[in-house]
């Protein structure tokens, strides 16, 4: 648990200004604002919807359970913006996340609850948020959850979560319905007599100009041939086929913005995949590789992000570099010791989102694909250096399996393992548009 003091606050506001950034972008775009004055205008929007000290945290209270309901109360001493989110540890826990709330030390010991809740704990993120993981004693779905403002005596913001025992699939169901004030809870309940007749929530639709980019990258090419398998498959070709593949699925979805490192047989250096990566200046880049043993019992899929050693390696490459651009702000433009806290920040958000997508992968592939011991993994490739664009490298398969080559070679294990990846990049993006909202201030609830 990480205690934050001033520099904490300063932190967390810049993070929170290079996410603002990296979304403006898309929707405001290079011809209107330059890079020094889209972090400016980000900067100047989190200072206004953040005050300069966070909120304190009073207590968590619950209301008295009946009829198989519980209520949780936080009583928080300034604004509340807020995120739920669940899964089904145990019988199901729910996780709820407070925006630059301060709570005190400890709170990871399990606390006394009530109701349908077993117990709960806390702890201060290295972001400054607060998180919060309540266990369940018996799975309940989320009835309403809103924030009641100051009023009267009554000095303090108030989260309600309202909870009623439910199965499992309607807890999961339930985690998007959110509201932003007690009217909206009230016309809701009017407006449908049960829980289960309420409409599911619509995601908010892009406009094309906001699409998220994917920069899809097939490993070796031309001259390169990458790995070789037990019956010839070369690892340049099962790489390509796998990426048009990806590209068509998405594509066929209409949201996002698919480019290729290349699209034929065609020999691209590692520093040149880099470079275009970044001047399409994707909001995220995979690139796909087979891996190869001289163990031929060896196989299953896993995950890359960037190594200790390959932080380190880009750090150094932006210290050294004259012409190095972070986003749209080139280094040697700056000052230095800003430049040096912009870079780090800006490199600690890529990789937490970076991970971020690796997890949500992962997940998406088991029972899909065969998966190689510490699926996750980290190491020093260049291709994922990039301090500002989210990268995983997908080892697909051991070539040098049979029974893994054998499904390299195979459209519908191909098509199966690519719709698993497509439905990743849906679960990644989806989580981001949420952020998206909340971090724009469309609407109280954070999320």
């Amino acid at each position: 648990m990480v205690e934050f003091g001033a520099m904490g606050v300063i932190i967390s506001i810049i993070s929170r200004a290079y996410r603002i950034f990296s979304r403006l972008r898309h929707s405001m775009g290079n011809s209107l604002i330059s890079g020094a004055r889209q972090l400016a205008v980000a900067l100047l929007l989190v200072l206004s919807l953040n005050s300069a000290h966070a909120a304190d945290f009073i207590g968590v209270r619950f209301g008295e359970p009946a009829d198989h309901k519980t209520r949780i109360v936080f009583d928080v001493q300034g604004e509340i913006n807020f995120r739920l989110s669940g899964d089904l540890t145990g019988v199901g826990r729910l996780i709820v996340d407070l925006d630059n709330l301060q709570v005190p030390r400890g709170g990871d010991q399990v606390q006394s609850a009530q109701g349908s809740i077993a117990g709960y704990r806390f702890a201060q993120q290295p972001n400054g948020d607060a998180r919060f993981v309540f266990d369940f004693k018996e799975t309940s779905r989320v009835g309403a959850a809103f924030v009641i403002e100051p009023k009267g005596e009554v000095k303090q913001h108030r989260l309600v979560i309202d909870l009623e025992t439910a199965s499992q699939e309607e807890f999961l169901a339930s985690i998007p319905k959110r509201y932003k004030n007690i009217e909206d809870v009230i016309q809701a309940s009017a407006g449908s007599p049960t829980a289960k007749s309420e409409p599911k929530p619509v995601p908010e639709k892009r406009q094309v100009k906001d699409w998220p980019t994917i920069v899809i990258d097939p490993g070796h090419g031309g001259g390169d041939p990458g790995a070789e398998g037990q019956n010839g498959t070369l690892e340049k070709e099962i790489t390509l086929k796998a990426a048009l593949q990806l590209a068509e699925i998405l594509k066929a979805k209409g949201r996002y913005r698919v480019i290729l490192t290349r699209s034929g047989d065609e020999r691209l250096g590692v520093k040149k995949r880099a470079t275009l990566a970044r001047k399409a200046r994707p909001d995220l880049f995979i690139s796909l590789h087979a891996d190869a043993l001289a163990d031929k019992d060896v196989r299953g899929s896993s995950v890359y992000t960037v190594s200790k050693e390959g932080i380190e390696r880009s750090a150094e490459e932006a210290r050294t570099q004259e012409d190095y651009q972070v986003n749209d702000l080139k280094m040697s433009e700056v000052n230095p010791e800003l430049g040096s806290i912009l870079y780090d920040v800006t490199q600690t958000a890529t990789i937490s989102a970076s991970q971020k997508f690796a997890e949500i992968l992962v997940g998406q592939l088991k029972g899909v694909a065969p998966l190689l011991n510490n699926t996750l993994r980290t190491k020093d490739l260049r291709v994922l250096l990039a301090p500002d664009v989210p990268a995983v490298l997908f080892e697909l398969a051991f070539i040098s399996n049979a029974k893994d080559e054998a499904n390299l070679t195979s459209r519908r294990w191909r098509e199966k393992t690519m719709t698993a990846v497509a439905e990743a990049i849906d679960e990644y993006f989806d989580a981001e548009d949420q952020s998206r909202r909340s971090e724009l201030g469309l609407g109280r609830q954070a999320g």
